[in-house]
């Protein structure tokens, strides 16, 4: 009887043993618990581990791509969406459209000066509840308006892509509602494009100076030192002046005296520089007419033709010339309009 139960219980034995043999490869534990199997399990595990961790990765990748560019999408919608907030129609949301709003890269000028493709946000636009009711048809015989009416894109240009921007190296520039406000230590900057490239030009600008200039620039397309062709709209102590320079004429900036304006109050001053034929020579000339507050003050022929080969500046030298810093103009600027003139107008 003794010897049947060992019998029976060798034979469960046995057949455990067989079990064991038959089962899958065995496994091994590492020091740090991972698993490793052997022979063609390892083979495929490793393959599965492999897949799983291209997965992982993959999906770790995409989302820490989707983080960005969420991110990227919501800064870029960011200033779209505060100034839509602030105003009060769809039409006024559809004006106040981004200008720029995903190229963060830095581009260098001459003179050290640097620049963002983004929107001019100004430094209070928070506090400022502000609706935006540019009308495009009141802009016609211009090709560039820098408006300022809204806060969250100050340097929008509301007539195509010659958007300003502001420079690194100054101050942040602050708002009211439909103008823009400079403290004498801060400016815009306008990229070169053809359009600004034009011999002919007409440009108006709305300005109140808060206080006397000295070499203060309001809007200007000056070049870097001298041998370059350039103009400027400035205020000297209370005195308006319009400079011109080309190097083909002279190398010195003639100095035109526009007129005396009154501090805290509003003037516009107006600039027609264009071609024209003379009666006497049958040559092309070139007529300045410059109008302080709907007056005319200079109408003279001038021997130049404008040749522009560097950005421009509102209310500050972007090119970093000698007397920088005397170069700011302090006051509020409601509007600048820039456009090209044919032949004879």
């Amino acid at each position: 009887m003794k010897f049947g139960v060992l019998a029976g219980v060798a034979a469960i034995l046995g057949c455990c043993v067989g079990c064991t043999e038959h089962a899958s490869n065995p496994v091994q534990a590492t020091p740090y618990g991972d698993v490793e199997s052997s022979s063609s399990s390892s083979v495929k595990q490793n393959n599965v581990e492999s897949s799983s961790s291209r997965k992982a990765t993959s999906s770790s990748s995409r989302m820490s791509q989707d983080k960005i560019e969420s991110s990227s999408s919501r800064t870029s919608q960011s200033n779209v969406v505060s100034s839509s907030s602030r105003d009060g129609s769809s039409s006024s949301r559809a004006t106040n459209s981004s200008s720029s709003s995903v190229d963060d890269k830095s581009y260098s000028l001459y003179g050290g000066a640097s620049y963002k493709r983004v929107n001019v946000v100004a430094s209070n636009a928070d506090e400022l509840e502000c609706d935006d009711k540019t009308k495009i048809e009141n802009l016609k015989g211009f090709d560039v308006a820098y408006e300022f009416n809204s806060p969250y894109d100050l340097g929008r240009d509301y007539l195509g892509d010659n958007n300003a921007y502001q420079d690194n190296k100054v101050s942040a520039i602050s708002a009211e509602c439909g103008s823009i406000v400079f403290d004498g230590s801060n400016g815009l900057h306008i990229p070169l494009s053809e359009t600004f490239e034009s011999s002919s030009f007409v440009v108006e600008v709305r300005f109140m100076p808060t206080k006397a200039g000295n070499m203060a620039n309001i809007f200007v397309a000056e070049p870097p030192g001298s041998n370059k062709d350039g103009w400027q709209l400035r205020l000297d102590g209370s005195d308006i002046y319009f400079h011109i320079r080309d190097v083909e004429i002279r190398d010195t900036w003639e100095e035109m005296k526009v007129g005396a304006v009154s501090m805290d109050e509003w003037h516009v001053v107006r600039i027609r520089f264009f071609p024209t034929m003379s009666a006497v020579t049958k040559k092309t000339v070139y007529s300045l007419n410059v109008a302080l507050d709907g007056k005319t003050r200079i109408a003279t022929e001038i021997k130049s033709k404008m040749d522009i080969e560097y950005g421009l500046g509102i209310g500050y030298d972007s090119m970093y010339q000698d007397l920088h810093a005397r170069r700011f103009f302090t006051g509020k600027i409601d509007y600048i309009r820039y456009g090209r003139m044919a032949e004879g107008k």
